[in-house]
């Protein structure tokens, strides 16, 4: 409280007597006024000697000998420099600047002769202050620099922070108002100059003045961290202010400028100032990265400066993690890993528009991302220990190790954006080059993250890969192979060097696309449908080497080979099902059916190893090839088969699957399919048949010959039905329920299943097809059928049908053939009627037992 009071007195009585000054510029001459407050000053210095002697005025004794300083520096400062006061009264400016030169001298001494800070600061302070008012000059800047060399200089005597600080300040106000007065001449290079060297002395001075034992701590001290910061922050201001411009000297000046902060750094670490070593190292490291940040001044690729600062932040964190300081230790591992993420994404947004730099871009992400692999395999072999300390906050360990692989992944995305006419190498074997060696190291070293990061990057690899083939199409085979050829490598060394991670397992996946991509590409140009003949060869290459590799893997090969069924299926329905080439006499597309059919039955016997057959990706998905055999068996007969043959296969394949050599060596399955195959031969006869008309001459090709043949093999398959369909003993997958429950209802009421749908089916091709004078005969013909059926198989429903069905035949011939029928033809239809009926009766007359 008293030092500011005292403060308040010197300036009030200053004031008072530059009142007194003035007020009398009326009557006494300029000099004569000089005199005059020199005379105030020498009395206020003399009572302040006298009062010297009494201990209990020294502090009075202070504040006046300090006010007689300031009143002499003004009457000093006023002679020269302030016109406007009427106090000048000299005219040449050398003589002016030495007699101001002497009032600050003698307030300087003051300053160095006071023990305490107080006055220190004060008398420092009072020699600046008129230097700021008269006209600005680099004679005045040098003067303060003096000054303020000077204060600073003081500092080094105890442990005056306070002072200090209000010295930096005091200087850095001057250093501002200087520069706003004087920035249009500033343009002057010598004047540029001289401001910086004047700056830079000063806080350079001041920046040593903590590296003393005096600070030694090791934790850190309000005032002197303050004026610490404070100091270095006035230096970069000052860099800043009289930065050159557009001039590589920017670079070097705060490069410079951060190499020496180290260097101090390192000083105070010697004399155990912990706090002022942490503060040092952050400035070195915050003025070099914004020296590296101004060489766009030189450099037109950003990217090539981004590279710069994460290759510097490597060597901070190599620098900083020996020193055993954790916090210094974290910045550098933060500092590091936020480095590299602007690497990346500064190399994104470089392949957004910088297209015509992809190449360059590229190979700077690629030496970042090697450096960056390099550094994290080192410090993860040398600094293990430090590492698993400095890596518990934000970014962990494996951290790096993505951060690679994401920098590699951008750099492989700049060669792909490029123009081919740029394209030196293809994508692909950069990508084999990086990966390989990423997977290599990662192997060997196995460093946290880099197997990961190495991972995404070969998924990455093959994702713009794929991007890029099928966006360029078509293609030659030689470019193509280039492409191609060493993407294929790349997945076979990751599933080489990946050893037992999921990665291995995901690497096969992409070998597999890359086989079935190379041969889309390869042949699609030749012809369409040969890419669904390479699929189906994939899917069996594919099953016989998961039959001879170890799981996982095997599990994974089986995937693919399912991929290829499911990619063969999807491309027969949009491509092979509308092609009409042909090979030869025969076409094309009923060939690659005839295979398919056969790859599907080289699945439905394969005969795996226990490894697969055991996993659930076989005994779920295996047992669903039946069913796809005979999806692609009834599609390859709608489409190769003609109209009119159609009812003849439907009957021969569900008579195929009926018999019981099939059903032993296939699937108990096969019996419900042979029903579903007669109802279509059924439906096929009843439906389109009955009313089908064909222009051919030839017999074959008469429908209702056809038709009759497939009512034939219909008999048949009713007849070995009733001996050999059973199909309740047959398993379905899971997904397949409701032909379960079909079948055992089948096989709880076969002769309801097969035997309605026939003569309902046959019923309905004989009204369709035959003339309608003949249709009661047809009719009663099939009633008398079912009668003799019902007692074959001692069924009453068929007896109870076929009788209700001639009571049908018998009204018809009663209302209709009375009526539209010929004499002779309606004599032959009712002679047929009765004796079928007379047959009907003798049959349940000899077999009435059968009927009970």
């Amino acid at each position: 409280m008293e030092n500011w009071t005292g403060i308040l007195g010197v300036a009030v009585v200053v004031a008072g007597v530059t009142f007194i000054g003035i007020y009398t510029a009326l009557r006494l001459a300029p000099f004569y006024r000089f005199l005059m407050m020199v005379g105030v000053a020498a009395l206020l210095g003399g009572t302040a000697f006298w009062l010297r002697r009494f201990e209990h005025w020294q502090a009075l004794s202070e504040w006046l000998r300090s006010a007689a300083a300031a009143i002499f520096l003004f009457a000093c400062a006023a002679s020269g420099g302030l016109p406007g006061l009427g106090l000048q009264w000299i005219d040449a400016p050398g003589p002016a600047l030495a007699l101001l030169a002497v009032g600050i001298s003698v307030n300087l001494y003051l300053s160095w002769a006071s023990a305490v800070q107080t006055f220190a600061w004060l008398h420092v302070v009072l020699s600046m202050l008129p230097l700021a008012i008269v006209p600005q000059s680099d004679v005045s800047l040098g003067i303060a620099s003096i000054v303020a060399l000077f204060g600073v200089a003081l500092s080094f005597r105890a442990r005056w922070d306070q002072h200090l600080l209000i010295v930096i300040g005091a200087y850095v106000l001057y250093h501002v108002a200087w520069y706003l007065r004087l920035r249009h001449d500033l343009d002057v290079p010598s004047l540029r100059l001289f401001a910086a060297a004047n700056a830079i002395a000063v806080f350079a001075t001041a920046a040593l003045v903590h590296y003393r034992k005096d600070y030694a701590s090791q934790k850190p001290e309000t005032w002197p961290l303050l004026v610490h910061i404070s100091n270095w922050g006035m230096l970069g201001l000052s860099l800043f202010l009289y930065r050159p411009a557009a001039s590589p000297m920017r670079v070097v000046v705060l490069v410079a400028a951060g190499v020496a902060a180290y260097a101090l750094a390192r000083r105070a670490r010697q004399l155990g100032v912990r706090w002022l070593h942490v503060c040092d190292t952050l400035t070195g490291q915050a003025l070099v990265v914004a020296g590296l940040a101004n060489l766009y001044l030189v450099v037109i690729n950003v990217q090539f400066i981004m590279l710069a600062i994460f290759l510097e932040c490597l060597l901070f964190l190599r620098l900083v993690i020996d020193e055993g300081e954790d916090s210094l230790g974290r910045v550098g591992w933060f500092l590091t890993n936020c480095a590299a993420a602007l690497f990346a994404l500064g190399g994104l947004l470089a392949a957004a528009k910088d297209v015509a730099l992809g190449n360059a871009n590229a190979l700077v992400l690629l030496v970042g991302a090697a450096a960056a692999t390099a550094a994290h395999v080192h410090l993860a072999r040398t600094h293990a220990g430090r590492l698993r300390v400095l890596q518990t906050g934000t970014f962990p360990a494996a951290t790096m190790g993505w951060l690679v692989g994401a920098i590699a992944i951008i750099a492989l995305v700049n060669l792909a954006v490029r123009s081919p006419a740029d394209e030196v190498v293809t994508m692909e074997t950069v990508a084999l080059i990086a990966g390989a060696v990423l997977l290599l190291v990662s192997r060997a070293m196995m460093p946290a993250g880099l197997l990961a990061g190495s991972g995404a990057m070969v998924i990455a690899a093959h994702l713009i890969s794929w991007w890029l083939l099928l966006q360029r199409m078509p293609w030659e085979p030689v470019p193509l192979a280039g492409h191609v050829v060493p993407l294929g490598v790349l997945a076979a060394a990751a599933i080489w060097l990946a050893g037992s991670s999921g990665l291995r397992q995901l690497s096969i996946y992409l070998a597999g696309i890359d086989l079935a991509l190379a041969a889309y590409l390869f042949f699609n140009p030749v012809s369409p449908v040969m890419p669904c003949v390479a699929w189906l060869l994939l899917s069996m290459l594919a099953l016989e080497l998961a039959n001879r590799i170890e799981r996982p893997s095997a599990v994974s090969a089986l995937l693919l080979g399912y991929g290829y069924v499911v990619a063969f299926v999807l491309a027969y329905a949009l491509v092979v099902i509308q092609t009409q080439a042909y090979v030869g006499p025969l076409p094309a597309r009923m060939l690659i059916e005839l295979f398919a059919l056969a790859v599907i039955a080289y699945w439905w016997f394969s005969q795996p190893r226990e490894a697969v057959a055991q996993h659930s990706a076989w005994l779920q998905a295996h047992p669903f090839f039946l069913e796809l055999g005979l999806i692609a068996l009834a599609v390859t007969n709608v489409v190769e088969v003609q109209a009119q043959w159609r009812p003849l296969t439907w009957s021969l394949v569900a008579l195929c699957l009926l018999v019981p050599p099939a059903v032993r060596r296939i699937d108990e399955r096969l019996q419900l399919y042979s029903v579903i195959f007669f109802w279509a031969s059924v439906a096929n006869v009843a439906l389109i048949m009955s009313t089908f008309e064909s222009p051919s001459a030839h017999w074959y090709d008469r429908p209702d010959l056809m038709s009759l043949a497939a009512i034939a093999l219909q008999v048949a398959y009713v007849a070995a039905s009733h001996s050999r369909l059973s199909p309740a003993a047959a398993q379905f997958p899971g997904g397949l329920g409701a032909l379960d429950a079909l079948a055992k209802r089948i096989a709880a009421r076969r002769n309801l299943w097969v035997y309605y749908p026939f003569f309902a089916g046959l019923a309905m091709f004989l009204f369709w097809r035959f003339d309608r004078s003949l249709l009661t005969l047809l009719w009663v013909v099939e009633a008398f059928a079912m009668f003799v059926l019902s007692a074959v198989l001692r069924e009453n429903q068929f007896r109870h049908v076929a009788l209700a069905g001639l009571a049908i035949c018998v009204g018809r011939l009663l209302l209709v053939d009375l009526a539209e029928a010929d004499l002779g033809l309606r004599g032959l239809i009712f002679l047929g009627v009765g004796l079928l009926m007379l047959g009907m009766n003798a049959i349940y007359n000899r077999y009435r037992a059968r009927f009970q």
